[in-house]
């Protein structure tokens, strides 16, 4: 008898990622720890660190230190795009050349083909260059291309990857830190192009939130700028009561205690 598999997918949302790190934090408060991580962009970036073995704490240390969700500094321009090699440099410090298939933990990291038009679920390979290539934001950041196609931002056509879950789990959660919300203002080029992709990736579809054991939303999360990471304590913070505070949270937690006791009577 095989104990059933949890997942957790984690959307992107640049600077907003860090709060993911607290919704893992409330959740490893309640003992809840993942098989399956699913990750876009920010999602693939805190996913690929936790599948490697590092805990909530030392990810979110990391994170802030080496500035991973600074674009403004991690970016140098090449043929009028921004590239992301000091991201990549500091993930292959921490990462190696890790492939999918030697992390601890199964990693999927959703990216977005613009050759087949197609959303693609990476898992085996690099997972560096995969975790690049789901956090190249289309128009500001310049393409990745793997194995002769060319990728983009994951969140293009699935911001919040909880297919590969679907399949492989069957308690699931999952994190979004991009609902469209109104904006009053947007001012200049750069946040018209934001915007518009926001609009485009922020929508979950009903039947994909409605597969979820728990789905987290931090409310207020709009207010953060996703390229701006000078309110990463604030994030943390923000996940951290979205989920404590979360109505689900304790059937969650009974569902996996649940399963849990099956498989040790089943033993």
């Amino acid at each position: 008898m095989n104990l059933k598999k949890i997942g957790i997918a984690l959307s992107g949302g640049g600077s907003r990622g860090f709060a993911h790190l607290g919704v893992l934090k409330a959740l490893e408060e309640k003992g809840i720890e993942f098989d399956v991580i699913s990750g876009t962009s920010a999602g693939s970036i805190v996913g690929a660190l936790l599948a490697s073995g590092l805990s909530v704490d030392e990810i979110f240390s990391l994170m802030k230190a080496k500035k991973f969700t600074d674009y403004a500094k991690i970016a140098i321009f090449k043929d009028g795009f921004m590239t992301l090699e000091s991201l990549k440099k500091n993930l292959t410090h921490t990462l190696k050349e890790a492939t999918f298939e030697q992390l601890p933990k199964a990693l999927y990291i959703s990216v977005s083909n613009i050759n087949t038009g197609e959303v693609e679920y990476l898992h085996k390979g690099n997972v560096v260059d995969a975790v690049i290539a789901s956090s190249s934001i289309p128009i500001l950041f310049e393409p990745i291309v793997l194995n002769q196609q060319t990728y983009v931002d994951g969140g293009l056509l699935d911001n919040l990857p909880i297919v590969p879950l679907l399949s492989t789990c069957d308690i699931i959660v999952a994190v979004n830190v991009m609902p469209v919300e109104k904006l009053q203002i947007v001012d200049g080029m750069r946040d018209v192009a934001l915007r518009i992709f926001e609009v485009g990736i922020g929508h979950v579809h009903p039947e994909l939130k409605a597969r979820c054991d728990l789905y987290v939303e931090p409310k207020g999360i709009d207010k953060y700028h996703i390229l701006d990471p000078q309110s990463a304590d604030e994030l943390f913070e923000l996940g951290y009561q979205a989920t404590k505070n979360h109505p689900d949270l304790d059937g969650l937690v009974k569902k996996i205690h649940k399963k849990k006791s099956f498989f040790k009577f089943g033993k």
